[in-house]
């Protein structure tokens, strides 16, 4: 992964943060639950050099995010 350096670099990182949490403020509930245990495991899979495991991972995640939400219980 490429590291940011720079005022510029904060800038735009900053705004890739705030366009993250954006989006995820619009995701379910559930699927937040979800994220918060996938994300961790991608990043795990990044590091190993796990490429399918990633694209894999990454699959799944796609496809729980375009799933209809879960009626309420």
């Amino acid at each position: 992964m490429t590291e940011l350096t720079g005022p510029e670099d904060d800038r735009v990182e900053d705004e890739d943060l705030a366009e993250f949490r954006q989006a995820l403020a619009l995701v379910h509930e559930d699927h937040r639950r979800v994220l918060a245990i996938l994300v961790p495991r991608l990043a795990a899979l990044e590091e190993r050099g796990d490429t399918e495991g990633a694209i894999a991972l990454i699959a799944r995640i796609r496809e729980i995010l375009a799933a209809p939400e879960a009626p309420a219980q």
